[in-house]
């Protein structure tokens, strides 16, 4: 299959539609990317900035990775594995609830999000050594030269110091998207192509938001518990509640279901507090 050369975005800013072309870069472009590269390598040791091979060492000295996590990490992989096996290929008789696939599938997701908080912090670390600084630099270099206006030669950017100082906005952000997928080879859909969503996904487990559905497409947690979609658990009327069914607010709080009585036995009138209005400061 041959390569994607360039996408065409469309880019909304403030209601105003605007469309770039991010062409994938050229030998020279890359050449010259690569150089950008190096030099901000060689400046990052100079300026004292560990690679990658001193951050390993400086980690298990200080015991932020040792070899307790590593042995983790494979124990871990193996287990994702071994359950994608029973998930696929099921047991002797070769037949399989889809309720008991549904229980794996959920069960690799669960070991996926374990192995991702394991490698958060050593992650976090490496985004900051000379290798990294110095393929942020590449990449950054590369964006502001492939990206085009919809005519498809005319640069968005007129160099690299113009990227930068525009970097934040939503056509950068667009630009650095595109220009991933085309030379990183980044999959959009790269969640939804993991074999326990795929799986999942094809017996109506989860939403296109790959958020797991009832029967009703309700969205629900791991124990069909319904909720809705901060998280919150719903009653069958859709109304919010705790985790043992309990009524609450739509704060959060309690809501009464005992009738309170005074002294003398006699049920007591609890008056509600207006909702206090916010004061309108728009000129008019």
């Amino acid at each position: 299959m041959a390569k994607e050369k360039q996408k065409t975005v469309e880019v909304t800013i403030n209601g105003d539609t605007q469309t770039i072309v991010v062409k994938r870069p050229g030998n020279n472009v890359m050449n010259q990317a690569q150089k950008v590269g190096a030099k901000v390598w060689t400046e990052c040791v100079r300026d004292g900035i560990m690679t990658k091979k001193e951050l390993e060492k400086f980690m298990k000295d200080q015991g932020i990775w040792n070899e307790g996590k590593d042995l983790e990490q494979e124990k871990i992989v193996k287990k994702i594995s071994s359950l994608e096996k029973e998930l696929y290929f099921g047991g002797k008789t070769g037949k399989m609830k889809a309720s008991r696939g549904k229980d794996i599938a959920i069960k690799m997701r669960q070991e996926r999000i374990k192995l991702r908080d394991l490698l958060a912090q050593k992650l976090g670390l490496e985004q900051n050594t000379a290798e990294a600084l110095s393929e942020n630099a590449k990449f950054d270099f590369l964006v502001a030269n492939c990206t085009f206006r919809d005519d498809g030669s005319t640069p968005v950017y007129n160099n690299i110091e113009d990227y930068n100082s525009r970097a934040d906005d939503e056509i950068a952000f667009e630009a650095a998207t595109a220009l991933a997928a085309l030379t990183y080879s980044v999959d959009k859909d790269f969640e939804a192509k993991l074999p326990e969503n795929q799986f999942l996904k094809k017996f109506n487990f989860v939403d296109e938001e790959l958020s797991l559905v009832n029967t009703d497409g309700e969205t629900v947690d791991t124990e069909g518990r319904r909720i809705d979609d901060s998280g919150y658990y719903l009653d069958d009327e859709g109304h919010r509640v705790d985790q043992e069914g309990n009524p609450l607010d739509e704060n959060g709080n309690f809501v009464p279901t005992v009738v309170y009585l005074d002294d003398s036995g006699k049920p007591i009138e609890v008056t509600e507090e207006p909702e206090t209005e916010t004061e309108d400061t728009t000129e008019r």
